[in-house]
């Protein structure tokens, strides 16, 4: 919020206006093409945007008392299903200071409202937001949607209509729509309007420059908006961001906006595409904006007046595109270190154009000035058309628990079971009764009234039972039950938390629903037949103003928030578990811990690193801390996620929930790194409701998992899950067989092929030498001849072989001439699969002329000659057949000394 004086304003002198009016009219026309965008940010947008004028004796007096108007602001459009702010400016003219609530609902629908309640000082002027969500649109054509805007007053009755100084309560506006556009933001330098138009000029050609690549990467035919905004402090409030694709920053305006810095950064790991241009903006507010996650270090600035801009190919991405530029007024260029694998564009070796994924979202990093990526006739060069093509995309779906969660949490809601202990307590003192009394008769000589006390006993036990049965399935009681996905962020010390919530109502209570700052509680199901209104406060709480939900009735309502996480080396809660895992390496797997958690609880947990096969881990507690024990021998299948072999209720609906999160699992954030995953106790994000309501709940928490080096000489076990796998490709090119992006395989083949596979091992490892090599591999190819190969140097020898393997196959590498990963930075396996094979032919137990082979060096083949040391095609039979195979999993893990 802004919060500024107000003066009313005085006519100025006509000599003053024209001398303005002279001095200005040179650069009026180039100015007016961008400043609308910094008129809406700091303005109030479209509504309050126009400069007010004195009165004159033929127009009516100033109006006086307090009045509030509502406009759309941010972007020119906006599409259903996304939240926008609503720019609220309040003026006060009187000498008391006033209390103004205003209430806005979309497309005639009265039943959900979204309103504002704020203070505005006296004779001051006073700027907020407010955030409403655009309903679902059925008709793509649909170009505008009705917006209708209420004054409030609070009184003796409760709330009425306060018409304002135009005698009017309710006012009839509408919003832009579209369900077709990208919008793109731009955040820069404000421009600095002088005589010659310099910084205009520098603004307008960024403006130009960023349209250039929209209109390199969007083929559809339509009209492209303009730049979506342009602003120095951006709306901190929900969904502030929710309706932009892309931003772009190219200045150190947000310097001054810690608040729009964190907007960002949230909008970044809920799936948005960030652009950085590094030549235009301070590191300084990168690591602010990016923390970790900013994986570039700066050798130097300079400029160039010529160069050659190679392009990486989109397939393979070592081979390199180069396209010249030549020019006498040189082009700024920053050459940066970074850690990114993901490099589009380099000049001379130095990144000129790469990527970073941060959570949901990722973000392009460019070093060279925007002169450098067009060609001297005005066109894009294909280094700008590489990037646009994937950065100008409507914004990426961020993983959702919610859906996931709902049974979760629907199923917390329900009778009580009495627990085991009072039955287990029931039993117990029927057994001491009975040896009471058959002690005190026998002593009495009087053992036959044992049968007497034995079924008395009995009848008095099953009445407790039934007793306690009816007391507690009589009734259920008034519960929220929750359900979380805690997702650490650690580059910049924060846990994203989607949570997930079922209200149930015993009785017709008042809710009391209410919010903590930066979290807003929704509900999954914005219909129904009660009104809904959600009020933002000065403070940024909110809360929901509805009548009482009806009894015996279950409501899911959702949030989705961010929480800083304190380190626990600075003095944080000793329970907190949402903390990386740090640990290394040793002979039985991976031991790490989470130091000063004794106290929490951990349950089922597993390592995950998208698309590698799942761990399991166990937890146990020593002195102060918990630690999480990785074995190599308990990889998980595909799909499994609780090592369990027998699993509760409880487990089977945790499986159930990581199976759709996985579902996504290569557009999320599982699939930025080795993670690990577990069910705790849910997390406190400030969700106030009535105290007559219980609360139980449970949440999924992923960390990621920092390696510590293991010492020189040191003899250690590496799980597969901390083996990446990727496509080898050398002479012969990348198969499609196997995705390495997601991790899995073509299903149903008939051709028989060959599939080079490379195991990459983590880097904090250091150099290791392999003593053994544990491969497992899940197939069914009936009548085929398997074979695996390891690729050492310029030569390959066979590991594995066998015909017709079927289910789970496990064999051992340990010939050490084998194990070298120092040439190709890992381990390449050669996966082949030849032709069907008649299971009476003698000729099944090897390979046939026809079916597919590797040529060892020196060896003959048909066109030999066209492949360097003397490799053979991949394929070099060609018979049709319906008879399929399929491999479900390969994996590995790996023994060896550090060096």
């Amino acid at each position: 919020m802004s919060l500024t004086p107000f003066r009313p304003l005085a006519p100025r002198p006509l000599l003053i206006c024209i001398a303005a009016f002279v001095c200005l009219s040179g650069s009026a026309g180039l100015f007016s093409t961008v400043c609308f965008a910094q008129t809406d940010a700091q303005d109030g947008g479209q509504g309050d945007s126009r400069p007010s004028m004195p009165a004159t004796d033929d127009e009516k007096p100033r109006p006086q008392g307090t009045s509030v108007t509502i406009a759309p602001s941010i972007v020119q459009r906006a599409s259903g299903n996304r939240w926008t702010p609503l720019s609220v400016v309040g003026v006060n003219r009187t000498d008391e200071e006033k209390t103004e609530t205003v209430s806005v609902y979309i497309d005639g629908d009265p039943e959900v409202q979204f309103s504002s309640k704020f203070w505005l000082p006296a004779k001051s002027r006073r700027k907020t937001w407010l955030p409403v969500l655009i309903p679902p649109q059925q008709d793509p054509e649909r170009v505008n949607i009705p917006l209708t805007t209420m004054s409030l007053e609070e009184g003796p009755d409760g709330e009425s209509l306060r018409p304002d100084w135009t005698d009017s309560a309710i006012v009839e506006r509408s919003l832009l729509l579209t369900e077709m556009e990208i919008n793109t933001g731009v955040i820069s330098d404000a421009a600095e309007i002088d005589f010659t138009g310099r910084q205009v000029d520098r603004l307008q050609a960024l403006m130009s420059f960023i349209n250039v690549g929209r209109s390199t990467a969007i083929q559809q035919s339509m009209e492209l908006p303009n730049i979506a905004f342009a602003a120095n402090l951006l709306p901190d409030t929900h969904g502030g961001l929710d309706q932009l694709d892309q931003i772009v920053i190219a200045g150190n305006s947000l310097s001054n906006d810690t608040a729009g810095v964190g907007t960002i950064r949230r909008w970044l790991r809920r799936g948005g595409r960030l652009w950085i241009m590094l030549d235009r903006t301070d590191s300084g507010i990168v690591r602010e904006l990016l923390g970790d996650d900013a994986v570039y270090d700066i050798a130097d600035a300079t400029q160039l007046n010529q160069f050659k801009l190679e392009t990486s190919d989109v397939v393979y991405s070592s081979n390199f595109t180069s396209e010249s530029w030549e020019s006498e007024r040189p082009v700024d260029f920053v050459r940066v270190f970074t850690e990114s694998d993901d490099i589009s564009c380099q000049i001379d070796g130095w990144p000129a154009a790469f990527w970073q994924p941060v959570g949901d979202g990722e973000v392009l990093f460019t070093t060279l000035g925007i002169e450098g990526w067009m060609l001297p006739e005005g066109r894009a060069s294909i280094g700008l058309g590489q990037i646009s093509r994937r950065l100008f995309e409507p914004r990426a779906k961020p993983i959702d628990s919610v859906t996931a969660m709902v049974p979760v949490v629907n199923d917390q809601i329900g009778y009580q079971i009495p627990s085991r202990g009072i039955a287990a307590l029931l039993m117990v003192s029927n057994t001491i009764l009975i040896a009471l009394g058959g002690l005190w008769w026998m002593r009495q000589q009087r053992l036959e009234r044992l049968a007497l006390l034995v079924p008395v006993v009995a009848i008095i036990s099953s009445a407790a039972m039934l007793w306690i049965g009816k007391m507690n399935s009589g009734s259920i009681p008034t519960t929220i039950a929750s359900a979380q996905l805690v997702v650490l962020n650690d580059a910049t010390n924060e846990a994203d938390i989607q949570s997930t919530f079922a209200v149930y109502c015993q009785e017709e209570i008042p809710i009391e629903l209410s919010s903590a700052p930066n979290t807003f509680v929704q509900p999954l199901d914005w219909s129904g037949n009660r009104t809904k209104r959600a009020q933002w406060l000065d403070n940024g709480s909110s809360r929901w103003i509805q009548p009482d939900q009806p009894p015996g009735t279950v409501e899911n309502w959702f949030s989705d928030s961010t929480a800083f996480v304190r380190s626990t080396e600075n003095g944080s809660d000793s329970a907190s578990l949402v903390h990386p895992l740090v640990g290394t390496f040793d002979e039985a797997g991976f031991l790490g811990s989470f130091p000063n958690s004794a106290t929490a609880t951990i349950e089922d947990p597993f390592l995950a690193s998208f698309p590698a096969a799942n761990t399991a881990a166990t937890s146990s507690v020593n002195d102060d801390r918990i630690e999480v024990r990785i074995r190599a021998e308990d990889s998980l299948t595909d799909g499994q996620f609780v090592s369990a072999t027998l699993m509760d209720d409880t487990q089977s609906k945790r499986q159930e929930v990581l199976r759709e999160l996985f579902a996504d699992a290569e557009q999320s954030f599982l699939a930025n790194g080795t993670q690990l995953l577990y069910w705790t106790d849910p997390t406190d994000i400030g969700l106030g409701i009535s105290e007559s309501f219980i609360r139980t709940g449970t949440a999924l928490v992923s960390v990621p998992v920092k390696i510590v080096p293991p010492q020189s000489g040191a003899r250690i076990r590496i799980p597969s899950t901390f083996i990446e796998i990727d496509s080898f490709a050398k002479y012969r090119g990348i198969s499609a067989l196997f995705n390495p992006r997601s991790g899995k395989w073509l299903t149903d083949v008939t051709k028989s092929t060959e599939t080079d596979l490379l195991f990459r091992f983590p880097t904090a490892i250091g150099q290791v030498d392999l003593e053994r090599v544990n491969v497992t591999l899940r197939i069914s190819a009936p009548e085929r001849l398997v074979t695996i190969k390891a690729i050492h140097g310029d030569q390959s020898t066979t590991v594995f072989e066998e015909n017709s393997p079927t289910g789970t196959v496990r064999f051992t590498i340990d010939d050490p001439s084998v194990l070298e990963t120092d040439q190709h930075g890992g381990l390449v396996l050669t996966v082949s699969v030849g032709a069907p094979t008649d299971p009476g032919d003698d000729s099944s137990i090897a390979p046939s002329p026809q079916q597919s082979r590797r040529a060892t060096p020196g060896s003959e083949s048909p066109n030999s000659q066209d492949f360097p040391e003397g490799l053979a095609p991949i394929i070099l039979e060609s018979d049709n057949t319906n008879k399929t195979w399929q491999i479900d999993q390969l994996t590995i893990d790996a023994e060896g000394v550090v060096r």
